[in-house]
């Protein structure tokens, strides 16, 4: 694993949570990391693991804001003790802990070999449903929309295991229609396509439950 890249690539991560309060949440939280320089690791295909530290770190700060922009306590963490299925490296373990504490870590999860799309849209599928239900408990029903008639052609089986996960994250908008995640399902992520995904939730979670009349 090139350590480097990843660490540049949480650094990004840490970076696009911090530009969508900078849009106007109620509370801003003080992130001012500057945006990392682009490399060609950005090109690369993710490893499960990769993916696995990247999506923990952002879940994790995007949780923190949400509490600290709307003043309730947004987790979408269970109680109780975290127990791993299978071996996994020393590293990897807390962030695979806080993403199986949320019902994020996708059946047949890539592990050490590159990720499949699909496969994050089936854990982010999962963290949006979730995320969206401790919204809802906590804030009230979304004030944006919800639910939008234009979408992407998903291009997988209808019976196909990751169909479903993209199919609601299409049906939301949780993540952009131009993804790459709809139109070449199959094909691993790469490093440069997982903070624009983690944005778009992020950003969407903001439009539902912002008070922007606009976005109605």
């Amino acid at each position: 694993m090139n350590r480097s890249a990843l660490l540049r690539a949480a650094g990004l991560n840490l970076l696009l949570t911090s530009l969508l309060w900078s849009q106007g949440t109620q509370r801003q939280p003080n992130f001012h990391a500057p945006p990392p320089k682009p490399t060609s690791a950005y090109d690369e295909p993710l490893t499960g693991y990769e993916v696995a530290i990247l999506t923990a770190e952002f879940v994790v700060n995007l949780e923190r804001g949400l509490t600290e922009a709307f003043q309730k306590p947004i987790s979408t963490a269970g109680a109780g003790a975290i127990q791993l299925e299978g071996k996994h490296p020393a590293w990897v373990q807390p962030a695979l802990k806080e993403l199986k504490a949320r019902g994020a870590i996708p059946p047949r999860f890539s592990a050490s070999k590159p990720m499949p799309r699909y496969q994050v849209g089936q854990m982010l599928a999962q963290y949006a449903q979730r995320l969206d239900a401790q919204m809802r408990a906590q804030i009230g029903a979304p004030r944006g929309k919800t639910r939008f008639q234009t979408q992407p052609a998903i291009r997988l089986e209808k019976n196909h295991p990751g169909y479903r996960a993209l199919q609601y994250l299409a049906q939301g908008g949780w993540i952009s229609a131009g993804s790459p995640l709809y139109a070449k399902p199959k094909e691993p992520v790469l490093g440069k396509e997982l903070p624009d995904m983690l944005r778009d939730v992020a950003q969407r979670i903001l439009e539902r439950y912002r008070d922007e009349p606009h976005l109605q």
